[in-house]
């Protein structure tokens, strides 16, 4: 079974998160998954068998997304992205509040490649208590800060919670906006505190959407995340 064809692809705006598996889980699903062009998220697994590695092997079967959430001095995070050259991935994230530089290094150490350079806001784990009580203000607020930061650095796009999706889709409009922690109604939330449904992340103006626990948990979790993107999103998933 080959890989689908690139417009299939982009017609997809499903990215499954395979975190806590080896390469074997993960080929129980991405494997009957490729006709659909799914996004293919990684990144306990890029840590432990290796960035170039990951990229390469599950490149195969779909665009693979690295979610290394990278956050270090400036030539760290630009000398890690330096070894992605050799195996570009479709998207890279970064955390904004690593800084303007940093982001900036890994945008310009990649740039030609194709790799979207995502700047993590603030984590979807975070409520609006922890948030104040680490950086000073409610999520919102931060989320704001450091989405205006993350443009002016020139990232592809931003990974936020479904709550800031309309207010951050107006602000950029040409910003890929990718939602983590998306459940269907009566979902169990797991360690997600900033959470919505897909059908309300998708018509706040979200460009992507992370299908993790609720979809990998099943025990059918192909049939679940065909369900989800029927029922709830109204797209069809080619098989």
């Amino acid at each position: 079974m080959e890989r689908c064809d690139k417009a299939t692809e982009e017609k997809n705006i499903g990215i499954l998160a395979l975190d806590n598996m080896d390469f074997e889980d993960m080929l129980s699903l991405i494997d009957p998954l490729r006709p659909s062009g799914c996004i293919i998220k990684v990144n306990d697994y890029a840590f432990a068998y290796g960035f170039l590695h990951a990229v390469r092997q599950l490149s195969i079967y779909g665009r693979v997304f690295l979610d290394l959430k990278l956050k270090d001095i400036p030539n760290t995070v630009a000398n890690t992205c330096k070894k992605l050259l050799a195996a570009p991935p479709w998207a890279l994230t970064v955390h904004c509040d690593g800084g303007k530089e940093m982001v900036q290094a890994a945008v310009k150490t990649l740039e030609g490649t194709g790799t979207k350079i995502l700047g993590v806001t603030v984590l979807t784990s975070i409520n609006d208590g922890a948030c104040n009580k680490i950086y000073g203000c409610l999520s919102r607020k931060q989320v704001l800060k450091l989405a205006a930061m993350a443009d002016e650095a020139g990232v592809h796009g931003l990974v936020c919670s479904a709550h800031e999706v309309k207010e951050l889709r107006a602000l950029y409009p040409k910003m890929e906006l990718i939602v983590p922690g998306a459940r269907s109604p009566g979902a169990a939330t797991n360690d997600q505190e900033r959470v919505a449904t897909p059908r309300e992340a998708k018509d706040a103006g979200a460009d992507y959407l992370v299908f993790g626990r609720q979809v990998t948990g099943n025990k059918n979790p192909i049939a679940e995340l065909r369900r989800i993107h029927t029922e709830e999103l109204g797209i069809q998933l080619p098989s």
